[in-house]
């Protein structure tokens, strides 16, 4: 295959990759930079100059959406780092306002998500609750899954197997109910 040939399959690869999953892998960011948009578009666009980078390389990336979220990941927790150490902690009284109303507005759009998520994880130990959000939350496949946790396929499967069954177990027990 032609130099040029090979740089056109890559950047068609990437354009289909970007389309199936820019607006997943923000909202994936969007969540975990707590509904910053700028930040978020930041990590996203990031996300796939790597994976795009990795691409022009020579091994291909068996599994890129796994590849994404992972790299996602890493981005946000730069992002996060670089605004833990520049957060203002003064804001104008015309900003408080909209801050208020956006935050207000943040808080209900997360509340009924946040207590599903926060009793279903209840009785899970780190590793499940890891398992349950690679699979569930961020709906990676039993092949990402496993490729993100480092295991087989017959494992991940298996241990998918297990977590539905204590969720199950404890949602019975009652361990997923309300504290209140």
């Amino acid at each position: 295959m032609k130099k040029s040939d090979k740089e056109k399959a890559i950047r068609d690869n990437f354009t289909q990759l970007y389309s199936d999953f820019h607006s997943a892998i923000y909202k994936f960011c969007l969540a975990r930079l707590n509904g910053d948009s700028a930040a978020a578009e930041d990590a996203m666009q990031n996300a796939f100059i790597v994976l795009y980078k990795k691409m022009q390389g020579e091994k291909e990336i068996e599994f890129p959406r796994a590849f994404l979220y992972r790299t996602a990941d890493k981005m946000v927790l730069k992002a996060q780092s670089e605004n833990s150490k520049h957060r203002k902690h003064n804001i104008s009284l015309d900003d408080s306002d909209e801050a208020a109303v956006d935050e207000q507005e943040k808080v209900y759009n997360e509340l009924d998500y946040s207590l599903l998520i926060a009793r279903i994880s209840k009785g899970l130990n780190e590793d499940e609750t890891e398992l349950l959000r690679l699979k569930y939350i961020y709906g990676l496949t039993i092949d990402e899954t496993a490729a993100q946790l480092g295991i087989s396929k017959p494992a991940a499967a298996k241990r998918l197997q297990r977590l539905r069954e204590k969720i199950k177990e404890n949602y019975e027990k009652g361990v997923c109910e309300n504290d209140a």
